[in-house]
């Protein structure tokens, strides 16, 4: 058993070798680079070297020489994947025993490491004898005795392992054979008389006689030799391929070459099978290109383009027939859209039968990358096939594989072969896979140029309509949109709505990056200039950081689908007058992957705008005007409706309202109290507690309030906010007794507000209790009568500083 260190820069390679060598009971180590296996070698000198040439940092030819600088007594095997002459003659200066080209079989490199075994052996032993006479030469007459028959017998072990070693083993003089193995003369198929002392070169067949004669040998004449396989006459009369490693070496006293030898027939067959089908494969493979370059295949021909595909398949597997059935929408069968016959290069379509009754045939294809039929007429995938179509027409071999559009299996591309089985090659389905891609690139070509051309007939139709309509049209690329936040996901940005939130400006970047294509003459007099060239040069996409937002949920939903949505903004005429706009965008059909054309409806609504603003102000002064005549009966809590408004809207602020909802809560503050006006002013102004008679009057006016206020068309329930304004969340309130979310979130809002103000300020019947007081009370209340969320914000505002009542 020798140690062996196997050095390759690829793990599945030293894997490999190293459980070749590990069956004849070699130990074995590993390393990926010269570095480390020159550790290893430090660490434990091994005694066989198996070593690629071509590795990181440091070649497999620089390890050898740096490793024979120490240990020039470890033997190496060299491998390269790249054979050369140079290669071999570098690494047979460096001292190479042995050079095996890639891929390396099993027999291959158990051989050379046995080989190298031995000759570290006896090297290992001619040292150790060397090393011992030097010790024992006083002694020499009984050394030399000693050593000499330790020597013979030594001797008699080699020659014992040299004639029963597995691997032929010959010994070449003068061009004669003076020494054979067993092996030998079983691999040559001589008998010993018959080969021994005969010339070798002769048994080489002539054509392979020079190259068994050729010698690769450096300046200083190294015994390394090329490996050397030839075609060698047996004496049965067989021709087997044998590989000779020649090592030359003296026999007795004269030059002479060891030759080991071992039959290489199996692997020069696989190898010339695998060079055909490499030659096969290149020649698929550019045929395939060549297809895929032609410009007939993108023109939208799709006849054509099936005719030439099924043609190059035909003439590339040698087969008599390639059939392409395509489904077709309105039909129960599908329809051949192409069948070619190459004995008669004839072209046909026609009708086939449909897929729907071959059940069995039709789950295998959509299950199957392809169905590979040897002998198609027993495959149980084909079986329903034979006799309505392969035995009339003596098909014995299918190779069918599905088209596929988005998925969906449109199509079967067939390659029958007339004849018995055939033994299809993997390069052969190759062949045919590509081909359905190509039919698929066909067919989405002819598609394409069929949309083209009804897009050209609805261009006519589009304009008109878009230079006609009576709303400002402008036609906008988003694709500038879809490529930054592409390309944002590609980053590996996840969450793009939480990305954009946090970088407002790359939603005002997206914004920028929209060209308006074209506009409308509506466009051109909504602005107020007098061309649409003028138009389009001008138009600017400013926009206020308050509406990028907006913006950002609506570019969003574009980009994951969306094809609508709609909003109102501020715009101008190119003069400086200003614009109320309401906008449309809309996403044509055939325009949602690229977006390259987005159709804006852009309508003038500032008289709208304008008019509705003149209402709003209309009725905040009347709510106002309500407010101060209420105030005005109640002269001791004047300012009060102002006071609790204005908590209202802080604490409904910092509880994050809409803003309509935070409108109806300053409305609601400045009304909550208008049902005082029915309350007799001696109760209201009383210095006094008030008796339950007159406790219970006051307790009416929140229903007072809702009386007036319901007849009022608000924009916002504030005849309801002020009704419930004195509900508790535990139901203890009045005049309904609700509870809990059955009261408007603005009404307990109200509440809070109203009873921090009432104990904060001056009464009749007592002084003012402070603020202080009026929160404590707050959260003592807190979630039995008054809301939580209401009062931590309220506590929060004052307690912050970010609150104080404002003055009367």
């Amino acid at each position: 058993m020798a140690k062996v260190l196997i050095v390759d820069d690829e793990r599945s390679i030293r894997a490999t070798l190293a459980e070749f060598v590990r069956e004849d009971g070699h130990d074995v180590r590993t390393a990926q680079s010269a570095g480390e296996a020159l550790q290893a070698i430090a660490e434990d000198v091994p005694d066989v070297v198996v070593t690629d040439i071509i590795l990181p940092h440091m070649s497999g030819v620089e390890l050898l020489a740096r490793l024979h600088e120490s240990h020039p007594d470890v033997q190496a095997i060299m491998i390269t994947g790249e054979p050369t002459v140079e290669t071999a003659v570098e690494a047979v200066r460096q001292g190479a025993f042995d050079y095996l080209p890639k891929p390396v079989s099993s027999t291959a490199v158990r051989s050379a490491v046995a080989r190298c075994a031995r000759v570290k052996q006896l090297a290992d032993d001619r040292r150790r004898l060397e090393e011992e006479n030097r010790t024992y030469r006083e002694h020499l007459e009984e050394e030399v005795e000693r050593r000499g028959r330790a020597l013979r017998e030594s001797e008699e072990r080699h020659r014992a392992v040299v004639e029963n070693a597995v691997e032929g083993i010959v010994v070449v003089q003068g061009g004669l054979v003076r020494f054979a193995n067993q092996s030998a003369f079983r691999l040559c198929g001589y008998a010993p008389d018959a080969l021994l002392d005969a010339p070798l070169r002769e048994r080489v067949l002539p054509e392979d006689r020079a190259r068994f004669e050729e010698e690769r040998v450096d300046g200083e004449g190294d015994d390394a030799h090329l490996v050397r396989r030839v075609r060698f006459e047996r004496g049965d009369g067989q021709v087997r391929w044998l590989e000779f490693r020649p090592v030359r070496f003296e026999w007795d006293g004269a030059p002479a070459t060891l030759h080991f030898l071992r039959d290489v027939t199996d692997e020069q067959d696989t190898r010339r099978r695998q060079a055909e089908r490499q030659r096969r494969i290149e020649l698929h493979s550019r045929a395939i290109v060549e297809l895929a370059m032609e410009p007939a295949l993108y023109a939208g021909n799709l006849d054509a383009a099936l005719g030439m595909i099924t043609e190059v398949v035909a003439d590339l597997l040698n087969v008599e027939r390639v059939e392409l059935w395509l489904a077709e929408e309105g039909l129960p069968d599908g329809r051949c859209a192409e069948l070619f016959e190459r004995s008669q290069r004839r072209h046909s379509r026609g009708r086939s039968p449909s897929l729907t009754i071959h059940p069995v045939y039709s789950a295998a294809l959509r299950s199957e990358r392809a169905i590979v039929a040897f002998d198609a007429l027993h495959d149980p995938r084909t079986a329903e096939f034979v006799e309505p179509h392969f035995a009339p027409l003596g098909i014995g071999a299918v190779i069918d594989v599905g088209v596929r559009l988005g998925g969906q299996v449109v199509g079967i591309f067939s390659v029958e072969h007339v004849g018995g089985p055939r033994n299809w090659p993997p390069e052969a389905v190759e062949l045919v896979n590509a081909a359905a891609e190509l039919v698929t690139v066909a067919i989405e070509s002819a598609r394409q140029r069929e949309t083209e051309r009804a897009l050209e007939r609805s261009e006519t139709e589009y304009r008109s309509l878009f230079e006609d309509s009576p709303v400002s049209l402008f036609v906008e690329d988003f694709s500038g949109i879809k490529m930054l936040f592409d390309s944002l996901r590609r980053a590996g940005i996840r969450d793009l709505d939480a990305y954009l939130s946090e970088h407002p400006e790359t939603v005002d970047l997206a914004l920028r990056s929209i060209r308006v294509l074209d506009a409308n003459e509506a466009a051109v007099r909504l602005h107020g200039v007098e061309s649409k060239d003028a138009l389009l040069q001008n138009v600017t996409r400013d926009y206020p950081p308050s509406a990028l937002a907006f913006f950002r949920d609506r570019l969003l939903a574009i980009w994951r689908g969306d094809r609508v949505f709609e909003t109102t903004s501020d715009d101008r005429t190119l003069d400086g007058r200003p614009l109320h706009v309401a906008l449309r965008w809309s996403i044509p059909p055939g325009q949602t992957d690229s977006l390259g054309r987005v159709l804006l409806a852009k309508t003038d609504i500032t008289a709208l705008v304008e008019g509705e603003r003149k209402v709003r102000r209309a009725l905040d002064g009347a709510i106002e005007a309500i407010g101060r005549v209420t105030e005005a009966r109640d002269p001791y809590t004047a300012g009060h409706q102002r006071r609790v408004t204005a908590l209202s809207v802080a604490i409904a602020e910092r509880l994050g309202f809409e803003a309509a909802r935070i409108e109806a809560t300053r409305a609601a503050g400045l009304l909550h109290d208008i049902g005082k006006l029915a309350i007799p002013a001696e109760i209201l102004s009383k210095p006094s507690i008030l008796s339950p008679l007159e406790m219970s009057l006051m307790r009416t006016h929140p229903e007072s309030a809702y009386e007036v206020l319901r007849t009022i068309e608000f924009p916002w329930p504030v005849a309801d906010i002020v009704l419930q304004h004195h509900e508790r969340i535990d139901g203890s309130g009045y005049p309904v007794g609700l509870k809990g979310e059955k009261i408007l979130a603005e009404a307990r809002i109200l509440a809070v507000a109203d009873v921090v103000e009432a104990m904060s300020s001056h009464r009749p019947y007592r002084a003012a209790l402070g603020v202080e007081a009026a929160l404590a009370e707050a959260e003592r209340g807190r979630g039995t009568l008054y809301d939580a969320d209401a009062v931590d914000a309220c506590v929060r505002l004052f307690r912050e500083g970010a609150f104080t009542f404002p003055s009367a």
